[in-house]
């Protein structure tokens, strides 16, 4: 086994349900932000602020179009990212909202207590509300930092109201309406789990169709439809970096008479062992076993030579000649097999059908000889 360096740490790729949480918040993240500019500004002209404490106003101004810049210039991180690097880019936007947040409450309470007017009170109030209403029902992902931030937003501006002596029916509604958004806040997080709970369904659901749709239903191998989709992108890879590839395709001898024999459980029962036999066999990183349909199995090998690659198949083809295949049943059962061999030329193979078609020949010389037997496509030098 690698050692790994104690400095070192893995981390696993983010889920796709960490990545679509990301997506989300980011969107409503830049959504919000210049709402904060244009409130700020409308309860400032309606409280004359710029008259009564215009470096004060300024700085809060400046305050929140800076964090409204910031959260335009936060950006999504890509499929195959690491987990930590996603959840460090989640906890930083957290904290600017936070911040966002925390800002708008302590301007809003600072607001009421130099400017305790009507008019003042009714801005600051109606804000407050909007802000708290978007949080509960725009950042739902994470519970109790959206309700840290309602907090942020409303008690402030609560308190100040209380302190400014505001009539008890703006307080009496006002505490009421954070009572109904902590409510609203709860229900929107339940339903945002349970939609990602709902897609994370679906996409297990579309993941098994995928891999049922590319796997081989009996022996749990490729089948034809992956294994063509790699020989042209494997061919296509060999031509222009010019590495070699190799492709076998192998055809158990006399397979319709264990059949017949046996019957079509065993031969299924053969059908299996054969292809975990052959899985082992070439079980290498750029290895792919796959099963063509019926009797007949093809290999692709990656960095292998003709020469190398015919001198796997003939060791294939003896060790299976000399060892009979366990079926499950305790009777081992004599199986033969043919194989043609061939390796990808790009003066020769124009596409990955003529490479196929090579092997497929070579596949046929070996039946016609006799079976039991390894034929090659002799090398262009």
């Amino acid at each position: 086994m690698q050692h790994v360096p104690d400095h070192v740490v893995a981390t696993a790729q983010a889920p796709p349900r960490l990545l679509q949480e990301l997506r989300e918040t980011l969107q409503r993240l830049r959504l919000g932000g210049p709402f904060y500019v244009l409130l700020w500004l409308l309860a400032g002209v309606a409280a004359d602020l710029w008259l009564r404490a215009p470096v004060a106003f300024s700085l809060i101004t400046f305050g929140f179009v800076a964090l409204t810049v910031v959260r335009f210039r936060v950006h999504g991180l890509a499929e195959g990212t690491q987990e930590d690097d996603v959840r460090g880019r989640l906890d930083f936007i957290w904290l600017l909202l936070l911040v966002n947040a925390g800002l708008w409450g302590a301007a809003s309470a600072w607001l009421l207590a130099i400017a305790p007017e009507e008019s003042a009170r009714t801005v600051a109030a109606i804000s407050s509300y909007a802000f708290a209403t978007a949080f509960a029902h725009n950042f739902p992902m994470r519970l109790r930092h959206a309700f840290g931030a309602v907090v942020l937003i409303y008690l402030p501006t609560l308190a100040a109201l209380i302190a400014s002596g505001a009539r008890y029916e703006l307080i009496g509604v006002s505490a009421l309406y954070l009572l109904y958004v902590s409510l609203a806040l709860r229900r929107s997080h339940a339903e945002y789990l349970q939609r990602l709970d709902l897609e994370d369904e679906l996409r297990q659901q579309r993941d098994l169709f995928e891999q049922q749709s590319r796997r081989d239903g009996l022996t749990g191998l490729a089948n034809r439809r992956r294994f063509s989709s790699a020989l042209e992108d494997w061919s296509a890879q060999a031509r222009s970096n010019r590495r070699p590839l190799s492709l076998l395709i192998l055809d158990l001898d006399h397979f319709k008479a264990i059949n017949d024999q046996h019957g079509h459980a065993r031969g299924d029962a053969c059908l299996r062992a054969f292809a975990s036999r052959l899985q082992e066999a070439f079980a290498g990183n750029g290895e792919l076993v796959a099963r063509l349909g019926g009797e007949e199995f093809g290999v692709l090998l990656r960095e292998t030579s003709l020469n190398e690659a015919f001198t796997h198949a003939e060791a294939f083809r003896a060790g299976l000649a000399a060892d009979p295949l366990d079926t499950g049943d305790g009777i081992g059962l004599a199986l033969r097999v043919s194989i043609g061999v061939a390796a990808f030329e790009p003066g020769v193979h124009h596409d990955a059908d003529a490479l196929y078609h090579a092997a497929d020949t070579a596949l046929y010389e070996a039946k016609a000889s006799g079976r039991n037997t390894v034929r090659q496509v002799a090398a262009i030098d």
